[in-house]
């Protein structure tokens, strides 16, 4: 699966064309457009696979079925072409149509034991590889190996050990499970529950495209929920931990209909919409200047996700407008322990730091904040004003001191000069 001879020339994989041979390729394509042999199309869609044009050799591919529908290799070798451009749902449709079509198919089935086992489909890819002739024990040892590895997977998730889900995703992907959205979600979760948010949020970049979902996985489990629900589970987690929190209502609303008598699903279900609800009212009420209230509202949200560092933060807004710097600081601190690099908080609580004139601690946090926001003449401006404050208050020269002192000491001694010219 996508290691084999591409051919020769400069070939960009993924659809890519040989710089060398566009006009070869050009000849090839316009021949099997125009071609009703389906062998004649179907190989001329093998060439430019070879080559590594994988979106030429999916039309040519999609000419040969139009022109013979239950042609077998066909489906199989377009569900090769979608797999090496990353569209692995509707690979697994066109190899289960080639079984369909031929299930004796040998090159169907091994072709489905790999993209199963890419995809984590453990029991999917042991029967498909059962279905083999051809006794591939490595691919077999994979297979065992893959299993144990996801079974780590939602070991150490069921005990909360992240750090120990983290390693076995990382086995399981270097196993072979590279585009699994199950183990790429179970990363994902790990990733969150250490509180390396926009690690989560990178590593869901990753899910493969899986649209249509293949129908024959809609009923494997990992960790006790349908996968595909799972999946969403995740996404709805880290998008309202982003804030995000629309989204995150479709997310874990999908994932409900998929697998609606889980229980975590229902849970999540109730607290995503508790917490959104609780979010837009504090938003409505800071809108109109009822601060206090807002508090109160955001403070609902929390009850339901204490680990919102969005929400923390937006309390803290309301805190500082009611001039309570200190409980301001104080949610900047949680939604920081939850977020590291919020740059939100550590504006709000550096703003905060000042107005309690705790010079050194805003120092600190506008130093970070140049870092995090290199362009920004509002926080550069800021830090200036606070370092300026730290000085005056450890009974430094100001900086206008300095320069004049600095001046002074530049001028020259006309009584020593003139004792000199005498």
């Amino acid at each position: 699966m996508g290691t084999g001879n591409y051919g020769h020339g400069s070939i960009i994989k993924g659809g890519g064309r040989s710089v060398e041979s566009n006009g070869e390729i050009g000849i090839i394509l316009k021949k099997a457009m125009i071609s009703h042999d389906v062998e004649e199309v179907k190989n001329a869609g093998n060439e430019l696979y070879k080559r590594g044009n994988f979106t030429d050799a999916l039309s040519l591919y999609d000419r040969a079925i139009t022109i013979s529908p239950e042609n077998a290799a066909c489906r199989s070798n377009r569900a090769a072409a979608l797999t090496m451009l990353g569209r692995f749902g509707e690979a697994v449709r066109e190899c289960e149509e080639a079984v369909r079509l031929n299930p004796g198919y040998q090159r169907a089935h091994q072709r489905l034991a790999s993209l199963y086992l890419r995809l984590g489909y453990i029991e999917r890819a042991y029967h498909h590889l059962s279905h083999s002739q051809q006794n591939d024990i490595t691919e077999l040892q994979k297979l065992q190996t893959l299993e144990k590895h996801i079974n780590r997977c939602a070991d150490a998730r069921k005990i909360g050990d992240w750090k120990g889900a983290l390693r076995e995703c990382e086995a399981a992907m270097l196993t072979g499970a590279v585009s699994s959205p199950h183990i790429i979600a179970c990363k994902a979760e790990a990733f969150l529950k250490l509180h390396q948010l926009e690690d989560a949020d990178s590593t869901l970049s990753e899910l493969p495209k899986l649209d249509p979902f293949p129908s024959s996985c809609a009923k494997v489990k990992f960790s006790g929920m349908f996968s595909e629900a799972y999946v969403l589970y995740i996404r709805a987690h880290v998008d309202m931990a982003f804030g995000r929190f629309e989204t995150a209502v479709a997310f874990v609303d999908k994932a409900g209909l998929i697998d609606f008598g889980n229980t975590e699903v229902s849970m999540l279900i109730k607290n995503v919409k508790l917490v959104n609800r609780a979010r837009t009212r504090g938003k409505d009420l800071f809108n109109s200047g009822r601060f206090t209230e807002a508090c109160v509202a955001y403070g609902e949200g929390l009850k339901y996700n204490l680990s919102n560092s969005v929400l923390y933060c937006n309390r803290a807004v309301c805190w500082s407008k009611l001039g309570l710097w200190e409980k301001s600081i104080e949610d900047c601190n949680l939604a920081l322990n939850f977020q590291p690099n919020y740059t939100k908080a550590l504006l709000r609580r550096a703003a905060s730091y000042a107005k309690l004139e705790r010079w050194g601690e805003a120092v600190r946090d506008y130093e970070i904040l140049t870092k995090e926001l290199p362009g920004d003449n509002e926080v550069a401006e800021s830090l200036s004003r606070a370092q300026e404050a730290l000085r005056l208050t450890r009974g430094e020269p100001s900086g206008i001191d300095r320069i004049r002192a600095s001046t002074h000491s530049c001028e020259p001694q006309t009584s020593n000069i003139k004792s000199r010219n005498h």
